[in-house]
């Protein structure tokens, strides 16, 4: 009899293994969401560098109601976090905008930080099937930084 529920047990331990692992399985993170169209504007530190913006904007959630756009300047990338839980919106205009919290730039393996002293962006809906915006900027120690760009009204594509 003990025999028994010592089987039953380790049978129940190895049907119910999977599951219970499965369980403990965290969230898949939501993708990056990348945008075509056209980067009207790109200042970095204040440095107008509007030629060399790629013609796409990168749209990224992540934990704790933070969003991050990111613009790109040939191998850089120019990140505006905001903060998604202070979002505030028009609907009359279809625009919504967030504070920023800081500008991350990335260029080599580690990125570099700034906290934003004052900042903003702006964005419609990109699944309107009208070309959406978004704009945003940022005082930070390092200078001013801004993006701009409108997509060509396609929906965004997960990367």
């Amino acid at each position: 009899m003990m025999m028994m529920m010592k089987t039953s047990l380790i049978a129940s331990a190895l049907i119910l293994a999977p599951f219970a692992a499965h369980a403990q399985n965290k969230p898949v993170a939501p993708p990056l969401m990348v945008s075509a169209g056209k980067c009207d504007k790109l200042v970095v530190a204040g440095k107008d560098v509007t030629k060399q913006c790629k013609n796409e904007v990168a749209s990224l959630p992540m934990p704790g109601g933070v969003v991050m756009f990111i613009f790109t300047q040939g191998k850089t990338l120019i990140g505006f976090t905001g903060d998604a839980t202070k979002l505030a919106g028009d609907k009359k205009t279809g625009i919504a905008g967030v504070p920023v919290v800081d500008v991350n730039i990335r260029s080599g393996k580690e990125p570099k930080i700034l906290a934003a002293q004052d900042g903003l962006c702006k964005f419609s809906d990109p699944y309107s099937g009208k070309p959406a915006i978004v704009t945003c900027t940022a005082k930070t120690a390092e200078g001013t930084f801004t993006g701009s760009f409108k997509s060509n009204g396609k929906p965004p594509r997960a990367k």
